[in-house]
C-alpha cells in the first residue's frame, strides 16, 4: 500500500511538470514571434522602386527634358497600329533603333521597326552595336550600307559598352574613332556615343571622345549620371510601353525642343 501511493505522487508530479513545460514553452514561442516581428520592421526589406516613381523622379529634376526610348529586335514584333507613345503624363517624342552590329551582323527587325516609326509622330534615330573585337572600318561600312539616314532624322549613334579581349585600350580607342571618323564623313554629320558611365570614365573621358554628344546608361535610383556633359540618360531598362510585348529603355533627353533640332540631319 504504501509503495502505491508514493507511485501515484510521482505520476502527478510528472503530469505537473509537463504541462508546466507545455506552458512555457508556448510562451517562449509567442514571445519570440513578437520580437520577430517587431524586429522585421527595421529589417524587412525596402519594396521596390517602382519605375513610375524613377520617371517622376527623373523629369522632376529635368521639368523641360523629353522622353525617348530605343528598341532592337529583343522588343520582339512591335504593334504599330496599338502603340501608344505616352507614358503618364509624358509623351513618347524619340525613338532610336538598332540597324546594325559588328563587321557584318544586321538587327533581325530593323527594317520593321524603321519602317514602322517612320509613320509615328516621333523623331526617329539609328545606332550601331559596336563589337570590340572586329574591323572598326568594317563595321562603319556595315552600317552605312544598311542605314539609309535622311533629312530630319535624328544623328547617327556608336554604341560601344564592352572592352575588347585581342587589343588594349589605345587601339580600342583608335577603331572608336575610326568609325565616327567614317561615319561622320558619310552623313555630314557628328554622330553621338552611346556608352555605360563607368566605360566612359576608363575608356572615353579626356580621349578625344567629350566633343561629341554622348548618350549616356545609368539605371541608379536617384543619382543622375556622372558623365559630364550627357546629353541624353537611359535611367532605366524596365520601361512598358501599349504595344510592345517585352521591356524596353527609356531615356530623358536633358535639353528643349530647340536642343533636340540642333540633333536633326539637316
Amino acid at each position: 500500500m504504501p509503495r502505491k501511493k508514493n507511485s501515484d505522487f510521482w505520476s502527478w508530479i510528472i503530469v505537473v511538470l509537463f504541462f508546466l513545460l507545455v506552458g512555457i514553452g508556448l510562451f517562449l514561442s509567442t514571445f519570440q514571434k513578437k520580437i520577430n516581428r517587431s524586429l522585421g520592421e527595421y529589417t524587412r526589406s525596402a519594396p521596390p522602386f517602382r519605375e513610375e516613381l524613377k520617371l517622376q523622379h527623373v523629369f522632376r529634376n529635368f521639368p523641360v527634358g523629353i522622353l525617348g526610348i530605343d528598341v532592337s529586335q529583343y522588343q520582339g514584333r512591335i504593334n504599330f497600329a496599338g502603340l501608344q507613345l505616352q507614358l503618364e503624363n509624358q509623351r513618347v517624342q524619340f525613338v532610336f533603333v538598332r540597324a546594325t552590329m559588328g563587321e557584318d551582323g544586321i538587327d533581325a527587325r530593323f527594317q520593321q521597326n524603321w519602317k514602322g516609326f517612320s509613320n509615328l509622330p516621333v523623331k526617329r534615330g539609328a545606332y550601331h552595336y559596336y563589337r570590340p573585337n572586329e574591323n572598326s572600318s568594317k563595321q562603319a561600312q556595315n552600317f552605312i550600307r544598311n542605314t539609309k539616314l535622311v533629312k530630319g532624322d535624328l544623328i547617327p549613334v556608336l554604341d560601344i559598352e564592352k572592352h575588347s579581349t585581342i587589343q588594349p585600350k589605345e587601339k580600342l580607342r583608335e577603331g572608336l574613332k575610326n568609325w565616327l571618323k567614317i561615319v561622320e564623313a558619310h552623313y555630314k554629320v557628328k554622330p553621338m556615343i552611346y556608352t555605360g558611365d563607368k566605360f566612359f570614365w576608363d575608356v572615353l573621358h579626356n580621349q578625344g571622345f567629350d566633343q561629341y554628344p554622348i548618350w549616356v546608361a545609368n539605371y541608379n535610383r536617384v543619382q543622375e549620371p556622372q558623365t559630364r556633359g550627357w546629353l541624353i540618360w537611359q535611367f532605366t531598362e524596365k520601361g512598358s510601353l501599349p504595344g510592345i510585348g517585352e521591356r524596353i529603355d527609356l531615356n530623358i533627353w536633358r535639353g528643349d525642343q530647340t536642343d533636340l533640332e540642333q540633333m536633326i540631319i539637316p
